[in-house]
């Protein structure tokens, strides 16, 4: 039992056989995220007659050299660096080999799964404060339903990472005893 834990503990989580099916979770929302950004996400239309599509990159970068720097920020860094950076601290996780990774590491990955939701939540009340009136409508295009499942499924990673890495936090006490 103690050189299977022992096992665990210097082992990255992807080479893990529960961390093959995260591997697979990251990847495929690796290949989702761009997609749902760079794709059409929203179709506007003003009075009826002239119509646009926008995705979410571009809304932010429209934002930005609009002036709206703040609205910009916001859409910008909950949209594009937030989901960004914590795929990329995943894909960290998923393959360190550090037999005690997992105390502040595991802290972080909670913390950014604390916010999981929020990129979502601004393209929502984005598409909300553009909804349907006189003289302005929007609807969704494809980009947004790629981008929100992107989210689901890094939501679904970052659980699965968490909990590896209580399991090895687990084997390393066993260890040490």
């Amino acid at each position: 039992m103690g050189k299977a834990n022992g096992d665990i503990a210097q082992r990255a989580l992807a080479d893990q056989r529960a961390g093959q099916a995260t591997t697979a979770l990251l990847l495929l929302t690796s290949c989702l995220l761009p997609l749902g950004l760079l794709l059409p996400a929203l179709r506007t239309t003003q009075f009826g007659l002239w119509s646009g599509e926008h995705s979410i990159l571009g809304f932010g970068w429209a934002l930005l050299k609009d002036g709206e720097l703040l609205l910009a920020g916001i859409v910008l860094g909950f949209s594009v660096v937030f989901p960004g950076f914590k795929l990329i601290w995943m894909w960290r996780l998923q393959f360190s080999r550090i037999p005690n990774a997992g105390g502040g590491d595991l802290r972080f990955l909670e913390m950014l799964g604390k916010w999981s939701m929020a990129d979502v939540l601004v393209l929502a009340l984005v598409i909300f404060g553009v909804r349907d009136n006189l003289v302005f409508a929007a609807s969704t295009l494809p980009g947004v339903y790629l981008f929100a499942a992107a989210t689901i499924l890094a939501m679904l990673a970052s659980g699965r990472i968490i909990s590896q890495l209580n399991a090895r936090r687990e084997a390393i006490q066993v260890i040490a005893t």
